[in-house]
């Protein structure tokens, strides 16, 4: 007790320079603009400026709305739409795949980062790696994933099997509570905003095939139309075949009269076959006198013949003769050649003798075969002919007269059968035109009927609901805190016990004026004085542990958040106690200023990554930082090498303070205008 008396008696209060006290006097007038302009410039405006220079846009309300980082990663892959509805993925060895290509990830992605897209966020286009590692050490404030089925999904309302599309959020609840809660909101914001957008273009898709059903509609209508023009078309052919018709059986009945002509004639020609009997023998009489001409005929040929064979044989006779002759004599006879020559002449001539008989004797055979038989016959068919001669003649102008009626009725029967031709013709093409529009008319109709969707009950009630929300948010914490009250004790207990150190050094001083002017040395001085502070911190942080289990807070690693805590408290004290022993009463100024300022780096008044990166910067280096961190860590069950790793570095801050404290005492000793402790008085 004697040694918090001594402290509170305020060994620093000492008499302090005039320089010093304008220093502090400067701090304690600063102090609340400090706190203020701390509070204000710690919001980044959209376009990258502080809250407090104001954004370069049009001033509106969405300048002024929290814009968070956050990534996006793209890992979906194209698909291409049938014109039937099937949903094929992309083949990279295909380069002229067919359909529509669908790249919804891509969209999105374009979507998200154009300039405006106003959904909150500030979007990264990178890798999935990069991505977690972002998220993991705060650099960004949510992680979207698009899934490599993305696209096929999105598309799923053109099939008969529609789906919802999925798109993944992750969110670091470790970090900040208020980014955590922002983060939900906004992919929240942002699901509804795809949403809307998908569903529009439903909406479009569906107006377009109405459009297209209304098209393939006025085509089947100008089909009936040119199928009403055939059938009118085939209608006039059937008139003119009629009419052919009609000229076809007019020319008939002329036909039937001249056949009837006809008939008469013929029975003229059979009464007229009676006096053909008397010719007939003329003929014959005539026909046998010139049979008898024949044989008479024949008979010479035969003796010319036989003389003609006599002939022949004498000469053949007189050849061999002249022969033996010219064989026997001697060549150089004078004679020799000439005798050559007669025995060739005498040979020609028997030669052409021979020729001769030969053809008479061809003669007289043919008359002898041919002539003689042939004689006969005509004397047959002169008879014949006789005895029909007359009849011929009397009746060739009345089948001549018919031949001139039938002719007459085949030109009408000609005539109307090509009229019967050209209608049948009309007729061909009007039933070509009518089965063309027919069938033009039944493939607009089809067209149409496959233009017009056919859902199950079932699909029905899936499309209904994918309709309705297109795309859904499968949301996600990499470390995320049990409880709101959690979140919130992670922030609270450093600060407490920050504000419960400065507390105790309003109450006690660094050092005591005694102690100065011992013979300790300067290190058991400053520990000395530390040791009352020390065991207050500590209690602070006992009684904070125990509100915590009560109010529900209690940190998933129980032992971890106890002792951190304790380490938590232990730093502050001797931090403040460093600060107080050097700067005095400015040093609890600078810590009333750090704690505004702390709480702005370490993002608890305002979320990690709308802080103006002049204050992100400096968490690094402030106490407080560290602190919620670690508690960040082990109330929400995260790394527990985390939390040691945060806990050297209060160590760390710990022994700077120790070292200023060091520093002070020191200074303290030096001084020659220290005065000396008065006498106590005897009891």
């Amino acid at each position: 007790m004697t040694r918090i008396r001594s402290l509170v008696r305020r060994g620093d209060s000492g008499g302090l320079s005039t320089v010093a006290r304008r220093v502090a006097i400067v701090l304690a007038v600063l102090t609340p603009l400090l706190i203020a302009g701390v509070a204000v410039t710690a919001l980044r405006a959209n376009d990258g400026t502080t809250a407090a220079g104001g954004a370069s846009g049009d001033g509106s309300a969405s300048a002024a709305a929290p814009v968070l980082p956050a990534a996006v990663v793209n890992l979906d892959e194209i698909v291409y739409l049938q014109d039937d509805g099937t949903i094929v993925p992309a083949d990279p060895s295909t380069p002229n795949q067919t359909g529509t290509p669908v790249a919804a990830g891509k969209l999105l992605v374009s979507e998200l980062v154009k300039p405006g897209s106003g959904q909150g966020f500030t979007w990264t286009v990178t890798d999935a790696d990069t991505a977690s590692d972002g998220l993991t050490a705060g650099q960004f404030s949510a992680v979207v994933t698009i899934p490599k089925d993305f696209s096929a999904a999105y598309v799923s309302t053109a099939t008969s099997t529609p789906v919802q599309a999925q798109l993944q959020v992750q969110t670091n609840g470790a970090n900040s509570y208020v980014t955590e809660l922002l983060a939900s909101a906004l992919s929240t914001n942002l699901q509804a905003a795809l949403s809307e957008t998908a569903t529009q273009n439903f909406v479009t898709n569906t107006l377009a095939a109405f459009t297209t059903l209304h098209t393939n509609l006025g085509t089947a209508a100008d089909g009936a139309g040119q199928l009403a023009a055939g059938a009118n078309t085939l209608a006039g052919y059937q008139g003119q075949l009629a009419t052919g018709l009609a000229g076809a059986a007019s020319g008939a009945t002329d036909l039937d009269s001249a056949v009837q002509g006809l008939a008469v004639g013929m029975r003229a020609i059979s009464d007229a076959t009676t006096d053909l009997p008397t010719y007939a023998k003329l003929l014959s009489d005539g026909s046998t006198a010139v049979s008898e001409g024949v044989d008479i005929t024949r008979g010479q040929f035969k003796d010319r013949a036989t003389e003609s064979q006599g002939l022949t044989d004498r000469q053949t006779a007189l050849t061999a003769t002249l022969q033996g002759i010219y064989d026997r004599m001697d060549p150089s006879d004078p004679d020799y050649a000439t005798l050559g020559a007669a025995v060739e002449e005498a040979g020609g001539i028997a030669v052409g003798q021979g020729l001769v008989t030969v053809a008479l004797g061809v003669d007289y055979a043919g008359v002898d075969t041919l002539l003689a038989p042939g004689a006969a016959l005509v004397s047959q068919g002169n008879a014949a002919f006789a005895k029909d001669l007359p009849l011929l003649t009397t009746t060739l102008s009345e089948v001549a007269d018919g031949t001139e009626k039938i002719a007459t009725g085949s030109s009408g029967l000609a005539s109307g059968l090509g009229e019967l031709s050209t209608g049948a013709a009309g007729i061909a093409t009007g039933s070509t035109e009518l089965a063309t529009n027919t069938g033009a008319l039944a493939s607009g109709l089809q067209q149409a009927a496959d233009k017009v969707p056919s859902y199950t009950d079932d699909q029905s009630k899936a499309l209904s609901t994918v309709v309705a929300t297109p795309i859904v948010t499968d949301q996600s914490d990499i470390d995320a805190l049990p409880s709101a009250a959690a979140a919130v004790a992670a922030v609270a207990v450093p600060l407490a016990l920050w504000v419960g150190a400065f507390a105790i050094y309003l109450l006690l001083a660094p050092f005591g004026r005694r102690e100065l002017f011992s013979t300790a040395s300067t290190f058991r001085v400053v520990l000395g004085s530390l040791v009352p502070a020390a065991i207050l911190g500590l209690v602070q942080a006992a009684i904070v542990a125990i509100v915590l289990f009560f109010v529900g807070a209690q940190p998933a690693h129980v032992l971890g958040g106890i002792l951190f805590s304790l380490v938590m408290s232990l730093a502050f004290v001797m931090l403040h106690q460093g600060l107080v022993a050097l700067f005095g009463q400015a040093g609890r100024l600078i810590s009333l200023a750090l704690v505004v300022v702390q709480v702005a780096a370490a993002a608890v008044i305002v979320p990690n990554g709308l802080s103006s990166p002049l204050y992100t910067g400096l968490a690094t280096v402030l106490p407080l930082s560290h602190a919620i961190t670690g508690m960040q860590a082990l109330i929400g069950g995260g790394s527990v090498a985390l939390a040691a790793q945060e806990a050297l570095v209060l160590i760390v801050f710990a022994l700077i303070g120790l070292a200023l404290t060091l520093i002070a005492v020191t200074r303290a000793r030096s001084r020659s205008t220290v005065l000396l402790p008065p006498t106590p008085e005897p009891a």
